[in-house]
């Protein structure tokens, strides 16, 4: 199961990382939308100038089942990547 996260947490990363222009006066994060039933996690990359509207991009789609790799992987993403992600319910 932690190889499984990690793996994950890798996918993410290569996803967002040609997205990620390091431009001054911008916030980048990262948001996971969690199911209420039955549907897929979905994960997002946003950005925005201070004062500027935010832009965001889907980047990917995991299985409902998948929840708890998931979960783990935005764990690794805050510890080992220093990304700021936020989970929805």
């Amino acid at each position: 199961m932690r190889e499984a996260s990690n793996q994950i947490a890798r996918e993410i990363f290569k996803a967002v990382e040609p997205l990620w222009k390091k431009q001054p006066n911008t916030i980048y994060a990262v948001r996971v939308v969690m199911p209420e039933f039955k549907h897929a996690i979905n994960v997002f990359f946003e950005w925005n100038k201070i004062g500027k509207s935010t832009t965001s991009r889907a980047i990917k789609s995991y299985a409902a089942n998948q929840q708890d790799e998931v979960l783990k992987a935005v764990d690794v993403l805050r510890r080992d990547y220093n990304l700021n992600v936020t989970v929805y319910n």
